[in-house]
Order: C-alpha cells, then structure tokens, then sequence
C-alpha cells in the first residue's frame, strides 16, 4: 500500500526490489545476531526483550519521518 500510494508505477519494480532486499539482509543477519548473542549471554531472553522492542522503535520512528504526507485531495470542481 505504501509504495502504490507514494511511487510512480513506472519505478515500482525498483522499488519492490530495493524492499526486498532490505528485507533479504536482515533475516541473513538475524540468525548471526541472535546466535552471537546466545553465545555472549547464555539467553536469548536479552536479544528478545530489549533489543527487539528498541528496533521495533527505531523502525517505526525512522518510517515515520522518511515519508512525506500524502497529498489531500482536492473536491471536485475546485481547481488546483
């Protein structure tokens, strides 16, 4: 929904790929993290608890100031 309503069509495909493959690094990374942090802390509780919530965050807030409104639209009859 996100990317029909903020880019044009004739880049969509760009676009699909670039989500993809950032989504692509973090589940290659996220096993590497999470086994790192079993072997340094004994407990995966730490890499669930904290950690996901901070990046759930930081996630949410980046996503949040990267896109700009969208335009409202103009009732009928009325010129832009």
């Amino acid at each position: 929904m996100l990317a029909r309503e903020y880019f044009d069509q004739r880049i969509m495909g760009t676009v699909f790929g670039a989500a993809i493959m950032l989504a692509q690094h973090g589940m290659a990374l996220g096993p590497v993290a999470g086994g790192w942090i079993f072997d340094t802390y004994h407990d995966y509780r730490w890499a669930i608890s904290e950690r996901s919530t901070a990046i759930a965050l930081a996630a949410t807030g980046g996503l949040h100031f990267t896109f700009p409104p969208l335009p409202r639209a103009q009732p009928e009859g009325m010129a832009a």
